[in-house]
């Protein structure tokens, strides 16, 4: 009951900072108006798209991070293997007036066709075979509520689906450049990065989940992604979403204890194993002679993307650079 109580105080004093916050704050933590970004799009030519590819695209529709970008400046393209989710995306796809197609099937290294096992848990579904000696110690923890991996986290049946390889995909379709990767697909990760192929070269930042914790069998780790992206040419910027896990065995759930409150900088954790979270990466030009190669348009790609994702001190060190860069010297865009 004490721990009950201090649950409730904490929720209540939340409450009242977000209350407190002004109008525009909130508009630009929920991602529904930012600042550069708008200014940014105008700077572009008039038919200057961003390209963004979403691998494992389910309910992509309600992630915030895409609404500051005008419809006409965003050009989309999701892969989701669900095909009923596919079919469901593309009905709703063009209501903004934004370029967005969604296909059924999934990016991966290869094209064809190859086993996918569906799990009970929709998100949980993989080209991999789940782990089940390391995910069924499981215990899924919030403030309010506890379940345990075993009951919901688990394969029901396997069928075969088409998959693409992003190089082959972009063939097909005659696109010559992408601007943002977004992947979400249970360990193939590195599979679909690998088979980006040349397309992979004019990418300016990527979103990806990485594991730490062999969940599905064979999946690459975190090191593994990052030391091919660093080799890419990518830098490290963040890592969002953590997902943390406690132990089906405890009788304690140790996100429910008041103790439990994050802080920056803590320096002991009280959340559980951290077994997955979304890495951040964006090309960073100032760090390497490539600045003065890198276009002024995709500059201002860079900058806008980063603003979109949070990192805003590095969208003005950008756009510093920019006003400075030999192409726009002395003109009304610089």
């Amino acid at each position: 009951m004490e721990l009950a109580d201090a649950r409730v105080t904490i929720e209540r004093l939340q409450d009242q900072v977000t209350a407190k916050r002004s109008t525009a704050p909130a508009r630009y933590l929920g991602r529904e108006e930012l600042i550069l970004l708008p200014r940014l799009m105008k700077l572009l030519p008039p038919d200057g798209q961003l390209t963004v590819v979403d691998a494992g695209a389910r309910e992509v529709d309600a992630d915030p991070r895409w609404r500051p970008f005008p419809p006409t400046r965003l050009r989309f393209y999701g892969f989701e293997a669900d095909a009923d989710e596919a079919a469901r995306l593309n009905e709703v796809a063009s209501a903004d007036g934004a370029e967005r197609h969604f296909y059924p099937a999934g990016l991966w290294g290869s094209t064809g066709r190859i086993p996918f096992e569906h799990n009970k848990a929709g998100g949980g579904s993989s080209f991999l075979q789940q782990n089940r000696a390391v995910t069924d110690r499981w215990k899924f923890e919030n403030p309010k509520e506890v379940s345990i991996a075993s009951d919901m986290f688990y394969p029901i049946r396997t069928e075969e689906l088409t998959v693409v390889s992003l190089a082959d995909w972009a063939a097909r379709e005659g696109i010559t450049s992408v601007d943002f990767l977004k992947i979400n697909v249970q360990g193939g990760e590195l599979e679909i990065l690998q088979g980006a192929g040349p397309l992979l070269d004019g990418v300016l930042g990527v979103f990806l989940e990485v594991a730490f914790v062999e969940s599905y069998r064979d999946r690459p780790m975190f090191s593994d992604i990052d030391a091919f992206l660093r080799k890419q040419g990518f830098s490290f910027f963040d890592l969002l979403a953590h997902h943390y896990v406690g132990r089906a065995a405890s009788p304690v759930a140790a996100q429910h204890l008041a103790i439990v409150e994050p802080k920056l900088g803590q320096l002991v954790t009280a959340w559980g194993q951290l077994v997955e979270g979304h890495a951040l990466y964006f090309r960073d030009p100032l760090g390497t002679a490539a600045a003065p190669t890198m276009s002024p348009d995709n500059l201002i790609r860079l900058a806008a993307l980063a603003e979109a994702w949070g990192q805003i001190e590095f969208a003005f060190e950008v756009l510093d650079a920019l006003s400075r860069h030999p192409d726009l010297a002395g003109t009304p865009r610089a």
